[in-house]
């Protein structure tokens, strides 16, 4: 299989959803790609330049793209994330793996465990129907302070514990992928991994308008929006990792930010420390807002 094949399974795509180039002749071109990444509905919107650059920014996004799902996907059972839940040690992690670790071990700190990338345990007795008495069991291997995290190795100090990176790795890959097409000299461009980053103004000049869960359009220039839905199709999608139960706020939260990885992570934690304690992990990271649902 060549790497280029190799790239598209891994991200879900066919060959025709690689870019599809709109041009008129009453604006600029806007080039989009849509495809899966880490498992969720992904875009890339590129505006006002040429197809052949468009085209090579955004397949240098799908080599990028791949390589971070061999680090952060727990659908791939050889990617380093599996592995550590797997084996409990993973030595020599790669470096993104330890960045993203460590800002979450960071966020577990400022908000008293309601973020904490250790909650997987509980996520699996929830997805397999556990009881009450299993899921208490569960939440007992659950305790970001059992997470060791160094350049040379990562580790669980507890038996059975196990890490997902659902609430904020999308936020990362976002902001890897806005830099490398910043990197490739694309100015306005919007990337949508599950999370949203803009660089640079809408080509009209303006800000970039976003609906988002029952806000109004949210005006959004070179900065990161963020929404964690606490219930969706009537499951839980977010757990208080200190109770085992969702939070007793429902509503989403959105968060506005510089980039997606903070803007990611405090929307999760923001939704389990609710609206009354916001204020407090906001003011550790400048910049950030949560926004208000109409």
């Amino acid at each position: 299989m060549t790497e280029r094949r190799r790239i598209l399974r891994l991200l879900g795509l066919g060959a025709a959803a690689l870019l599809l180039p709109r041009t008129s002749s009453t604006g600029p071109t806007v080039s989009r790609w849509q495809g899966v990444a880490l498992g969720a509905p992904a875009r890339i919107e590129l505006h006002g330049i040429d197809l052949d650059r468009a085209r090579r920014a955004i397949e240098a996004s799908l080599e990028e793209l791949a390589r971070l799902e061999a680090v952060f996907s727990l659908f791939d059972p050889e990617s380093a994330l599996s592995r550590l839940n797997r084996d409990g040690v993973l030595r020599a992690p790669p470096l993104e793996l330890v960045e993203v670790l460590g800002f979450a071990r960071t966020l577990a700190i400022l908000s008293e465990g309601a973020f904490d990338p250790t909650i997987q345990p509980l996520w699996r007795a929830v997805a397999h129907g556990a009881t009450r008495q299993e899921r208490v069991a569960a939440r007992r291997r659950v305790d970001w302070r059992k997470l060791e995290v160094s350049p040379g190795a990562v580790a669980l100090l507890r038996r059975g514990m196990a890490v997902t990176l659902d609430g904020i790795a999308q936020g990362y890959l976002t902001d890897r992928i806005a830099g490398l097409l910043r990197a490739h000299g694309v100015e306005r461009v919007l990337v949508d991994l599950g999370e949203l980053r803009a660089l640079g103004p809408h080509p009209e000049g303006r800000p970039w308008r976003i609906g988002r869960h029952g806000l109004p359009a949210v005006e959004l220039a070179d900065g990161a929006l963020a929404t964690s839905a606490v219930v969706v199709d009537g499951r839980p999608r977010i757990l208080d990792p200190r109770t085992g139960e969702p939070p007793a706020d429902r509503a989403p939260v959105t968060v506005l930010a510089p980039e997606a990885l903070s803007a990611d992570g405090l929307s999760t934690a923001l939704a389990v420390v609710g609206r009354g304690e916001a204020a407090g992990l906001l003011r550790a990271f400048p910049g950030a807002r949560m926004l208000a649902a109409a």
